[in-house]
């Protein structure tokens, strides 16, 4: 059973552990609120020029795979076959478990398909290091609240070379549930893929101005908007999570402090027991000269 100063020493701890874990909880909703409108504003636009992108793509491809020479050479010499998983994590940790469960799917997705990894984050990059991950890993750091352009800009020259890019990221739902996604970032069309039946289009000025816009341009607006969409879905997650931490500390303040009262009672019964005991109740009494009892 533990002792009274055993018990204060933990009250204090879990009392400490519950304001920290509130304080991370009101920050992490402070800065939810703050992005959770841009990113919502935006989805629904870069879906829809995703699925742009991929037409413009797809109808390309199939043209230039028909004449061939030329045409086909020179978009081949911009980007290599293969592709490349992009693992969005994050520096810190106190999230959830959504970092887990997207390293879990990246996992699951690479037993099935061969593909480079590019990880960006501190516990990205530890857990790919410690799960027995073989492949080499390209790793890069990313400041969590305002990436810089340098940073982001070597990202993209990286990434420019492959001919699919997936980002493995978290995308906020509602404050509750945060769901670990990925998005092609490449269009969606691919060389090696057989192109059926495709919409042809007039491309103004010219098809390979129009598709270079969107590999280059397009490309950068939409993993901007992935980041942006990971950051709000960690926000979200860490809010959970330091909320149910916040609240398992407060249950555990609660039994210690009950815990607390009961020994501190126990111990006063304790003193009054051996205050009273103290007195020998049955003892004979003193007989005083004149015979009478004396107390």
């Amino acid at each position: 059973m533990p002792t009274l100063k055993e018990i204060k020493a933990n009250l204090e701890t879990v009392s400490t552990l519950g304001m920290v874990t509130g304080i991370y909880q009101s920050i992490a909703q402070l800065r939810m609120n703050h992005i959770r409108e841009e990113v919502l504003k935006t989805r629904q636009f870069l879906e829809g020029l995703v699925i742009v992108y991929g037409l413009a793509k797809k109808s390309y491809l199939a043209s230039v795979s028909k004449k061939g020479g030329e045409k086909l050479d020179k978009f081949l010499s911009k980007r290599k076959k293969g592709q490349v998983l992009i693992f969005l994590s994050t520096n810190e940790f106190l999230y959830g478990p959504l970092i887990l469960e997207l390293w879990r799917n990246i996992k699951n997705y690479l037993m099935e398909n061969k593909a480079d990894l590019v990880v960006i984050g501190r516990m990205g990059k530890y857990l790919a290091e410690n799960s027995g991950y073989g492949h080499k890993i390209f790793y890069f750091q990313l400041d969590e609240e305002k990436p810089a352009q340098e940073d982001m800009k070597e990202i993209i020259e990286f990434i420019e070379k492959y001919e699919r890019v997936i980002v493995f990221h978290g995308r906020f739902e509602t404050v509750i549930r945060q769901a670990p996604t990925q998005t092609d970032i490449s269009g969606g069309a691919y060389l090696e893929e057989e192109v059926a039946e495709v919409k042809h289009y007039l491309f103004e000025p010219d098809p390979e101005k129009v598709l270079e816009f969107f590999e280059n341009e397009i490309v950068v607006a939409l993993l901007n908007q992935v980041i942006l969409e990971h950051r709000l879905a960690k926000y979200a997650a860490r809010l959970v999570a330091m909320y149910q931490t916040t609240e398992k500390a407060h249950q555990m303040e609660e039994k210690l402090r009950k815990e607390k009262i009961k020994i501190q009672r126990q111990q006063s019964d304790k003193k009054q027991t051996d205050f009273f005991g103290s007195f020998n109740l049955w003892a004979p009494l003193e007989t005083t000269e004149t015979g009478r009892h004396h107390y």
